[in-house]
């Protein structure tokens, strides 16, 4: 093989190797670099808000110019498309499926005595405080799940699902999500593994949710309200520390690492990767039941 066979494909463009490399590097920079330069080190709300819009746009544009510019296909491919009603419903049902979610893995750390309920931040802030906060709070999750899902269920599993099979496509899209995200740190390496595979699953579950909708909308729904609970509801994204900074609920955890998580990151328990494996199968299920209505309807 030539270098320019190694390099180029027969419509000369660069391999997809390539391009998602140059992408993925393209996207760090562009994520890391807005915020510093437009939030700054120590940034005041105002600034962090306008941060993250600024992200959305940029991300589009650089999103954008790789589809149409460097891969020549069609920018609806990646399931970025303006939302009908049939897409408002879907990003209904992922907020409120996200949340659910977040809410039972809380009901059952609770139920096992693993956490606890130390506080409420409408005792400290008041009703328009807290309700500013959680807006906030929201929108900063809403711009990260929009560029994230962008990224990763759209452009890229998009040019891995055009050039391998569907299956290494959902794994390698995984992956590649997982290198995007600090798991397991100090908490070595079994919580490494628990991390990888519910950043993996947690993957799946989005791309399964863009294969059945037919666009991200859903994904983005549900991957913002997931963050959003954990952080801004419960307040259970650190294990082991009072994590409930500005949360509607302050919570601790004490329970088995195993179970609430390591140090840095409370995904990386068993109990996430079971209730990631029930969503998955639960929605293939409730899917496949309903197509032999709509299709008689």
């Amino acid at each position: 093989m030539s270098i320019k066979q190694f390099a180029v494909d027969a419509e000369r463009r660069p391999r997809t190797g390539w391009r998602i490399l140059g992408y993925f590097v393209c996207w760090f920079a562009l994520y890391g670099g807005v915020l510093y330069l437009v939030a700054g080190p120590e940034p005041t709300v105002v600034r962090n808000v306008i941060a993250h819009l600024v992200v959305v746009g940029a991300g589009v544009g650089v999103t954008a110019m790789f589809r149409c510019f460097v891969d020549r296909r069609r920018w609806r491919d990646i399931g970025l498309v303006a939302p009908d009603r049939r897409q408002l419903a879907f990003i209904a049902a992922g907020f409120a499926a996200g949340v659910t979610v977040v809410g039972l893995w809380f009901a059952v750390q609770l139920a096992l005595g693993s956490a606890k309920v130390t506080g409420f931040e409408l005792t400290e802030r008041g009703v328009v405080g807290t309700t500013g906060v959680l807006a906030v709070g929201f929108l900063y999750y809403a711009t990260s799940a929009t560029t994230e899902e962008m990224a990763f269920r759209g452009y890229i599993f998009q040019n891995l699902r055009e050039r391998l099979p569907m299956t290494w496509a959902v794994g390698l899209t995984g992956l590649l999500f997982a290198s995007g995200h600090f798991i397991g740190g100090s908490a070595g390496p079994l919580h490494f593994a628990i991390g990888l595979l519910d950043f993996v699953l947690f993957s799946s579950l989005m791309i399964l949710t863009r294969l059945r909708t037919g666009a991200l909308w859903m994904a983005i729904s549900f991957h913002a309200a997931w963050n959003w609970a954990q952080d801004y509801l419960f307040g259970v994204g650190v294990a082991g520390e009072d994590d409930y900074h500005n949360a509607l609920v302050h919570v601790r955890l004490d329970g088995p690492s195993l179970l609430v998580g390591g140090p840095h990151n409370a995904d990386t328990d068993l109990l996430t990767i079971l209730l990631e494996v029930m969503l998955i199968i639960g929605y293939c299920w409730y899917t496949r039941a309903r197509r032999p209505a709509e299709a008689r309807s």
